[in-house]
């Protein structure tokens, strides 16, 4: 299939999508499914291929026989031995909206590399699995 998916239900994949596939129950991607796109759900189990970041709310649980080429987001994660994961591990990290870039004041400017570097050191803090 080529195009994005977009349920409110839980559901399982045992083809190939090409697109993002989101939900916000569960998704449960087979041994024969691939999805090259992102994923968004509250939980999530791979047993096959994913090209592409994994965002999940609650829980992801990776098989020992699935591969995920892309960045793993998720409050709690659960990796079984032989599973490949090439990609940033992290902890509960949502996808960033591009921001308009709006412009600083000096005030801004000025208090920005106190705030930036405290902000860094706290967002390492709660995002880090280690």
């Amino acid at each position: 299939m080529n195009g994005s998916i977009d349920a409110s239900v839980s559901g399982r994949i045992d083809g190939n999508v090409r697109g993002d596939v989101k939900t916000s129950g569960k998704l449960v991607v087979s041994e024969t499914a691939s999805i090259r796109g992102h994923i968004y759900a509250a939980d999530l189990v791979v047993h096959g291929k994913v090209y592409g970041d994994v965002y999940i709310s609650n829980k992801a649980h990776i098989s020992n026989k699935a591969l995920v080429k892309g960045d793993v987001n998720a409050m709690v994660l659960e990796i079984e031995e032989g599973a490949v994961v090439e990609g940033a591990i992290r902890k509960n990290v949502q996808p960033v909206q591009k921001a308009e870039h709006q412009p600083e004041t000096e005030e801004a400017k000025v208090a920005a590399p106190a705030d930036v570097a405290a902000r860094e050191e706290e967002e390492e803090q709660n995002t880090s699995w280690f």
